[in-house]
């Protein structure tokens, strides 16, 4: 059995990149950068207007001042400010040349169509220079970056139409277990349906994965067997439940050894979600993973969810977010880091939630995340720092 942390390390080491492409520009959400981006324009790429108002000299802004033309966002102005005169100005407009100040709408007196005066107290620049936000040539997204809807606009403002990214990790979830049947069917005595599949499928997409659900594998050698060769054949990664610990029918390493892995691990020092299995072969890789469906959420979002992101080039690194306590907690054993269903009161704090052990999936819909029992600690009190690692959140 081995720390969260040397697990951790044991998967970016055994991490490979996908190929680059280049796709759209409005397919790039959740993709990882290949290669850093640079601006080809100034931003702004003209001196602009912050306001609507009136530019002029501001040795002038105490003067009667004579209205040349207006200048509308996306029109070049037509006349050069000279003493004596302003040009009417909307918030985006170039400013003409020989103008260094805008005078806001709101401190100005028209006083006929074509002549206004100032009656604020101090005239302001209210102009953005040309390149204050980005100038040509600055890289304004590095590779490695995960994109979202922030980064999006960014490649629009400088003419990045088709960014290249890493090709998604092909991504094969199947259950196994006699125990199981589809979530679609009413179970007999003896049976529970398949929870596990459609969860790591959606977690396996949201890590910007193509994931495929191919249901559930009974505990019998020769189908396991042969639901792994399907898989392999056209997959980067396989996850699978249940069948990774102790018990009579489960096979999953057996099935991994035949099929020539490498076994890295299998059993974390967590609680819960101890037996996990991580192994690879060339670039092919596998996670063995808990049959109860919490163990299985939790050892997702900290070791699957890194591999899958190490694989589009992106080194996921998530702390967590740091809260306090809401409340005394206790636990009866430290021997393994334990991780705790916690929901955020009206303070932001974490407060532990009611929870039955790692079959307890429905204690999710009240969670907001999970924090971690150190190693050795079996107490922790109202006030401790702790953090949070966000179910949903975009910290995984």
């Amino acid at each position: 059995m081995i720390s969260r942390e040397d697990a951790l390390r044991s998967i970016a080491t055994a991490a490979w990149q996908l190929p680059t492409i280049s796709i759209p520009l409005e397919h790039a959400h959740g993709r990882v950068l290949a290669d850093t981006v640079y601006s080809d324009v100034d931003m702004p790429p003209f001196p602009k207007s912050s306001m609507d108002g009136y530019a002029c000299r501001t040795t002038d802004a105490f003067n009667t001042l004579r209205v040349l033309e207006r200048i509308p966002a996306g029109r070049v102005p037509s006349h050069p400010i000279t003493p004596g005169t302003c040009s009417k100005i909307m918030t985006g407009a170039p400013v003409p040349e020989g103008a260094d100040c805008i005078l806001i709408v709101e401190e100005v007196e028209v006083l006929d169509e074509k002549t206004i005066r100032f009656t604020g107290d101090s005239p302001k620049s209210n102009i953005c220079p040309q390149g204050e936000d980005i100038q040509t040539g600055d890289a304004v997204l590095q590779a490695g970056l995960r994109l979202d809807s922030a980064h999006l606009p960014v490649l629009a403002s400088v003419g990045c139409t088709h960014p290249t990214v890493y090709a998604q990790p092909r991504v094969t979830v199947f259950a196994t277990g006699d125990e199981l049947v589809p979530w679609d069917t009413q179970p007999p005595p003896g049976k529970i349906r398949n929870s596990n599949s459609i969860q790591l499928t959606h977690l396996a997409q949201r890590a910007g994965a193509v994931a495929t659900d191919r249901g559930i594998a009974p505990d019998q050698r020769a189908a396991m067997i042969e639901r792994w060769e399907r898989a392999l054949e056209c997959d980067d990664v396989i996850i699978s439940t249940g069948g990774v610990s102790m018990g009579d029918y489960d096979l999953v390493p057996e099935i991994l050894q035949h099929h020539g892995f490498d076994i890295h691990f299998d059993r974390v020092a967590i609680q819960p979600g101890k037996p996990v299995l991580f192994g690879t072969r060339g670039s092919k890789a596998c996670f063995g993973l808990s049959g109860n469906p919490v163990s299985s959420y939790l050892q997702f979002l900290l070791f699957v969810t890194p591999f899958l992101l190490h694989l589009q080039g992106h080194d996921s690194r998530a702390p967590g977010l740091p809260v306090t306590l809401g409340q005394d907690f206790t636990r009866k054993n430290g021997a393994r880091e334990g991780w705790i269903p916690v929901a955020l009161n009206a303070k932001l704090q974490a407060v532990p939630i009611t929870f039955h052990g790692s079959a307890h999936i429905h204690a999710f819909t009240a969670a907001d995340g999970f924090i971690a029992f150190p190693v050795g600690i079996t107490q922790l009190h109202a006030g401790d720092s702790v953090f949070l690692r966000l179910l949903n959140g975009s910290n995984t």
